[in-house]
């Protein structure tokens, strides 16, 4: 091959390698969540942490993902909370545009201490809140969380709490635009947050 047939083979691979990066970049992004759009506007709430009052409009400008559990949860919210926690490392720097929010369903055995302490437990940043039976019950029901205490153990007074699974994703402006089910891994639920990072 000569160089002008050198020259002519390159400038084709390149054109090819630059329609190919154009059409992936005008592609939409592919969630392994449920992806909603336009983002669901959502309500606010004022909740408690070990350190006080946490009122949901403080993170205006940061993603919020929110999950529902229980501190007593045996596999589910540990799991959880683990693979956001791995998610997030992968991010690096910008793990920061994002904030955990850990709610608890058992607010009698779940105090604001042991919440918050428990969600610190998988991240220093994240956050872990509870509130009268009321106002978690008000705040499950407003972002269509499903939970029930179930009855207890007459010999040890020990119950345990049915509720969903599912991971919420609130946009900068606290609208619901991503939903996760149990069982992503950390590297599928860090490919959703860079989509929502590149929007």
């Amino acid at each position: 091959m000569n160089n002008r047939q050198t020259l002519i083979f390159m400038a084709v691979v390149a054109a090819l390698m630059g329609a190919l990066a154009l059409y992936q970049f005008f592609q939409p992004p592919r969630w392994n969540g449920s992806h909603i759009s336009p983002p669901a506007p959502m309500p606010g709430f004022s909740l408690q942490s070990a350190a006080g009052a946490v009122d949901l409009q403080q993170f205006a400008g940061k993603y919020v993902i929110l999950y529902f559990g229980y501190t007593g949860c045996p596999d589910v919210c540990p799991t959880t909370l683990a693979g956001l926690r791995e998610a997030l490392r992968r991010l690096g720097a910008n793990a920061d545009k994002f904030q955990v929010i850990f709610v608890s369903v058992d607010p009698a055995r779940d105090t604001p201490q042991i919440a918050s302490a428990y969600a610190a437990r998988f991240n220093p940043a994240f956050l872990g809140l509870t509130g009268s039976a009321e106002e978690i019950a008000a705040t499950a029901k407003a972002f269509g969380v499903y939970y029930k205490l179930n009855d207890p153990d007459p010999k040890t007074g020990f119950y345990t709490v049915d509720h969903s699974a599912s991971v919420l994703v609130l946009d900068r402006q606290g609208a619901l635009i991503l939903t996760w089910p149990y069982g992503l891994t950390p590297v599928e639920i860090e490919e959703d947050l860079r989509n929502l990072l590149r929007q």
